[in-house]
């Protein structure tokens, strides 16, 4: 998830499906849309520890789904945990087994240690600097080696993959911020893919180009790594504004002044450069499906989320499932971080969303009806 303020710039695969619940006649008690074809819904709730409390379940039972895909974030302090820690891949290798026929969503980290690029202060090559530029000579191609052995081990050798996500924000370790990074960007990538489709077993693995939506620090198409290398794209997009007389608006703005804002918000963010429809065209020319690895509702600490905006969960809907628009998979990223509050769903335990209205119309279109019961006992 970013934590930097975004100025907007104005200017195959089908495996995976879910089975659906069933009643006791073998009739599907869930319609047969229950995310058994794109776009696939995903959700994030606070990885291994959301998953320990039932979260993630939960939100699948707050929308009627039998199931909704995970995603899952790889710490970015040490190669050990980059190498795929027992931790975090048993206790989702097991929800997998036991929800047959969803695919996992992983963050991968590019460079372990801290933003400066120290290298990680414990574990594997500690102490050790790291950079774009060693990755990509293959330096660390073991460790990425090391990824797709324990994903195929723990049964994920079709996970979906977000490398080095959010590349072109400034707040990443492995951020590209100029045209030599770029370069040195899209040479790593092509190291990473490489290596882990050599792996016995990883040959499925998919490939996620994940930058944030809009300009950022640097062009996300110049670290383009090739057609080959990629297999589909992913665009965070979260709801806030920095244009002039958006976010936030005054304590008097009316209702009409508020919605005028959002609106302004979503034109810049679908219109712009790098905006929605310029990635829809860059991703039609290179064949490949887009997505959206997350996406939320916004309450930001310094005042420029949309908060409870229901235009923007009714204009996300549509783009998504419009298929004119060839939208594969998306996630909501359905907690309250630190940088940024999106929580919609009750969850389990969590305080009642800050954004009812919102929350409300997710629902309505997103969720699945819910099967009577008397039908379900059938």
């Amino acid at each position: 998830m970013r934590n930097t303020p975004v100025l907007c710039i104005l200017a195959g695969f089908l495996s995976g499906l879910i089975s659906p619940v069933r009643g006791a006649d073998g009739e599907a008690a869930i319609p047969a849309n229950d995310n058994q074809r794109a776009p696939f819904l995903s959700a994030y709730r606070w990885d291994v520890g959301g998953l320990a409390k039932g979260e993630h379940d939960a939100f699948a039972l707050w929308l009627n789904r039998a199931s909704v895909w995970p995603e899952s974030h790889q710490p970015k302090d040490t190669w050990n945990n980059i190498e795929g820690a027992t931790w975090q891949l048993k206790p989702w290798s097991e929800w997998m087994r036991a929800h047959p026929g969803n695919r996992f969503i992983l963050s991968v980290s590019l460079l372990a240690g801290p933003w400066d690029g120290s290298g990680p202060k414990t574990g594997i090559a500690s102490g050790i600097p790291v950079s774009l530029e060693e990755g990509a000579k293959g330096t660390y191609n073991g460790h990425y080696k090391k990824l797709a052995e324990n994903l195929v081990r723990y049964g994920l050798g079709d996970a979906i993959l977000r490398p080095g996500w959010e590349f072109n924000g400034g707040w990443m370790p492995w951020r590209v911020t100029d045209a030599k990074k770029a370069e040195a960007f899209a040479g790593y990538w092509r190291q990473i893919v490489t290596t882990m489709r050599a792996v016995p077993g990883a040959e499925k693995l998919h490939f996620n180009f994940n930058p944030n939506i809009g300009y950022l620090a640097f062009p996300a198409d110049k670290s383009w790594p090739g057609d080959e290398y990629v297999d589909s794209i992913g665009l965070d997009y979260y709801d806030d504004g920095y244009l002039p007389n958006t976010y936030p608006w005054p304590a008097t703005a009316t209702e009409d002044e508020i919605a005028a804002r959002r609106k302004k918000v979503w034109d810049c963010y679908l219109n712009s450069q790098y905006g929605l429809l310029w990635w829809k065209k860059f991703a039609a020319a290179h064949g490949k499906p887009l997505s959206f690895p997350e996406w939320g509702a916004n309450q930001k600490p310094d005042g420029h989320g949309g908060m409870d905006n229901v235009f923007y969960i009714e204009q996300m809907h549509a783009f998504i499932t419009d298929p004119t628009n060839n939208v594969l998979f998306h996630c909501y990223f359905d907690v309250n971080a630190g940088d940024g509050h999106h929580q919609l769903s009750p969850g389990v335990g969590d305080k009642p969303t800050q954004f009812p209205k919102a929350a409300a119309r997710f629902k309505e279109l997103f969720g699945l009806p819910k099967v009577p019961e008397a039908a379900a006992e059938k």
